[in-house]
């Protein structure tokens, strides 16, 4: 059965940067339901209440009675309930290379498991977070589920507790001179008017003025902070004078019915009154974006009619002035995002305008070309710079694909742009998402030259997913359909898959033979042009190739290696140069008998890796490492703890060694064998400790050298709230390093720096990187250097 690791970080909620006013009894009641039999709650109420910065508190206020920790999944940006597995595994930090259902994978994942889940912004998604709800809370007894809707889930076992508004001055409080500072509409008011003037008070002269304007907002959080953020320009009794001028409703929107969410309309719409006319349009056009965006990609979506490119960019920065964009430049170009609520006002906006089907047109085409680019520069020097661009642009790309598969024209490009990725989306581990978009294109009516690619993409999927039953079914309707068609290209990609097919299951002399007629074959075929696709695919089948040509020890093995590392460098591709050496490796290691110099390319191979977020290669490569340190006989205990490492990392992606049998036997051999040399206890007791490390810890372990048989320091008391790689983290946020060198020192993705900074922020309660220095300074200097 495959086993999907759970992570060691104890959760992922978002750092609180502004605090949370009031709603004391509300936390007080959750808590309370949470701590009885309560294992689903949903928190409902309209729109801009504050349901989800609620249910983030309430996650922090809870994190230690969840010794598996508290985990966030936020759903505004997903619209294929059929993906909801995959994203909150996503936000878990599982990789779902599985091929079961992601959420019988989730399931087994959160089987014995204390945790609470937060499933954020469900009402668009309701029946597909019901059934998973309801899936996940039958399998995992120990598992709480706080969801967040505007709607109920529709559960028996579900508890509602519905989010009202803050409250507000009575009219009477205010016209006797009361004080209405005590009230938390005004105190959130107040502390988000100081974000836009600094100089801000309260006071004799204008308290009637704010309480009236709270009053007349119902005490809706989201429209109090869009009131407030005109306070820069005008006084509050301005803003209510424009509020009352300005008393116009969405009647297009099927919720503009609610009293409550009139309210807020209300304050939206005096907001987009107070946009100028192409600020108003970019509004619009700019909700066709589920996820953050940078300037290009609203320039080439929202360009047209009276708004020209120069003009996108200067409304751009007027909407941000005015608080309906959030810009966000942490060490990079800035990409912008909106609040669900303020998104949904402009996509009405946009529905209105009758240009909803042309804009979201536009995103796709946007994205489709990053796409193509994307699958054009996998085989080259720019491999690195697309792998973490694709994997930004993740969200984007799911909706350009929705686009196209629900409208009956649009399908075959949709089937073309989730093919072309297929590299990328097997990077990222997310095979079964790849699958089911496939699975749906392919429904379809298209051209046999396309459906037949993408069967054969979804073969190669299904392999390395250890489907091999579903693998060959695909295969033989590709491989039939090359022949009849003559379509050199597919039947190149499956001579190929099938000779990885006889790798993967052992049957050496077999994949050697297809893998090598398959490059006779590419080296004979008469291919127009040989394009990025067959470069790859050339590169693949002689990788595949020189692995199991040095399993077999076949006597021209250093030869075919030597070819791989060659190819990758007159590309400059990184990531396949690291193949390449790992192939050099097993060769030098297996054919050659070679263990240090096995053990010196296998390093070099890591070295290439960090900042890409890969797992699939290391998990590899560390454990062809352990082999080398187990042949050598220097230093078995460093051995066993590779083997630990190793094994840590194929937990992240839910892969056991079984699919892979060559690697699976020569890996029991080595265990085996360090068994017998270490004795049982000594060698568990090694691996077990490794096995435990989270694989950045790992990775840096490898690389760093470090005395492998001493036990890991253990952080003092008052570090303990703090895992030992967010201390390292907090430490160089002392020394004053950016997320960007943090990434660097530590050999790192700089977006796992960014996860680390909110992990420690959320932790602490902390809302700045001062702070985090501050506390360090105290709490931690003079405590041992942790691993």
């Amino acid at each position: 059965m495959t086993h999907t690791a759970w992570p060691r970080e104890k959760g992922n909620l978002p750092a609180d940067v502004t605090g949370m006013i009031g709603r004391a009894r509300e936390v007080a009641e959750v808590k309370r339901l949470l701590a009885g039999s309560t294992r689903l709650l949903t928190l409902t109420g309209v729109a801009g209440v504050g349901k989800t910065r609620l249910a983030v508190q309430i996650g922090r206020e809870v994190a230690r009675s969840f010794p598996d920790g508290v985990w966030w999944s936020d759903l505004s940006s997903l619209s294929d309930g059929d993906l909801l597995a995959c994203v909150v595994a996503d936000a878990l930090g599982l990789r779902d290379r599985a091929a079961r259902r992601s959420a019988e994978t989730l399931a087994e994942s959160l089987r014995d498991k204390q945790a609470l889940l937060i499933l954020d912004n469900c009402e668009h998604l309701v029946r597909a977070c019901a059934t998973l709800t309801a899936t996940l809370l039958d399998r995992a007894p120990g598992l709480r589920i706080l969801a967040t809707s505007r709607q109920s889930l529709g559960l028996k076992t579900e508890s509602i507790l519905v989010v009202p508004p803050l409250d507000v001055p009575a009219e009477a409080e205010s016209a006797d001179g009361g004080d209405v500072r005590c009230h938390d509409a005004v105190r959130l008011f107040t502390e988000q008017a100081r974000m836009s003037n600094s100089a801000f008070t309260i006071d004799e002269h204008n308290q009637d003025a704010v309480a009236r304007l709270c009053r007349r907002l119902e005490g809706i959080p989201l429209a109090l902070e869009l009131a407030a953020a005109w306070v820069r320009v005008l006084g509050p009794q301005e803003i209510y004078e424009h509020l009352s001028d300005r008393y116009r409703f969405l009647t297009r929107s099927v919720r503009a019915t609610e009293p409550a969410h009139r309210t807020l309309l209300t304050a939206m719409d005096w907001s987009f009154g107070l946009c100028d006319p192409p600020e108003q349009l970019l509004w619009a056009r700019l909700s066709v974006f589920p996820a953050p965006f940078d300037a290009e990609a609203a320039v080439a979506v929202a360009t047209g009619g009276q708004l020209t490119d120069t003009k996108v960019v200067d409304a751009l920065a007027g909407l941000t002035d005015k608080s309906i964009l959030i810009s966000d430049a942490c060490d990079g170009p800035s990409r912008y995002s909106m609040l669900e609520t303020i998104r949904e006002y402009g996509a009405a906006k946009l529905a209105a305008s009758g240009e909803e089907e042309h804009v979201r047109r536009l995103h796709r085409d946007h994205y489709r070309q990053i796409s193509d680019a994307a699958a054009a520069g996998w085989f080259t020097a720019e491999q690195d710079t697309w792998i973490r661009r694709v994997g930004q642009e993740w969200p984007h790309i799911r909706a350009a694909l929705e686009f196209c598969l629900t409208h009956e024209s649009e399908v075959e490009r949709g089937l073309s742009m989730a093919s072309e990725l297929f590299e990328y989306w097997i990077s990222y581990g997310a095979h079964s998402e790849l699958r089911r978009w496939l699975d749906r294109a392919l429904q379809g009516e298209m051209s046999d030259s396309e459906s037949s690619f993408a069967l054969a993409v979804n073969a190669k999927a299904a392999l390395l997913q250890g489907d091999e039953a579903g693998a060959r079914r695909l295969m033989d309707a590709c491989m039939k359909r090359a022949r009849a068609s003559g379509d050199e290209r597919l039947r190149g990609f499956v001579e190929s898959l099938a000779g990885l097919s006889a790798f993967l299951r052992g049957d050496l002399r077999s994949a050697v033979a297809r893998l090598r007629g398959t490059l006779d074959w590419y080296a004979k075929a008469s291919l127009d042009q040989i394009d990025p696709l067959e470069h790859n695919n050339i590169f693949l089948t002689s990788l595949w190739l020189s692995m199991a040509a040095a399993f077999h020890q076949e006597p021209d093995s250093a030869n075919l290696a030597r070819s791989c590392r060659e190819m990758a460098e007159a590309k400059s591709a990184r990531t396949l140069l690291a193949w390449g050496l790992y192939a050099s490796g097993l060769d030098k290691l297996l054919a050659a008998g070679d263990a240090r110099a096995a053990g010196t390319l296998f390093l070099d191979s890591l070295r290439l890796q960090p900042g890409t977020e890969d797992r699939w290669l290391p998990a590899w490569v560390i454990e062809g490492l352990a082999w080398a340190s187990a042949a050598e006989e220097r230093n078995l205990p460093r051995a066993a703890a590779l083997m630990g490492i190793a094994a840590a990392f194929r937990r992240t992606m839910g892969v056991t060694m079984s699919a892979f049998i060559p690697l699976s036997h020569a890996h029991d051999t080595w265990e085996t064998h360090l068994r017998g040399k270490l004795g049982e206890q000594a060698y568990q007791n090694t691996y077990d400790r490794y096995a435990e490390l989270d694989v950045d810890e790992g990775l840096a372990y490898v690389l760093g050298h470090k005395d492998i048989g001493a036990s890991p320091a253990r952080p003092s008391a008052a570090a303990s709230v703090l895992t030992r790689r967010e201390l390292q983290v907090a430490g160089l946020i002392t020394e004053g390093c950016s997320n960007k060198e943090i990434a660097s020192r530590l050999t790192v993705a700089q977006r796992t720096a960014e996860a680390h900074v909110d992990h420690i922020l959320g932790k602490l309660g902390f809302n700045s990187r001062t702070q985090i220095s501050a506390w360090y300074q105290k709490e931690v200097q003079g405590t041992p250097e942790l691993l």
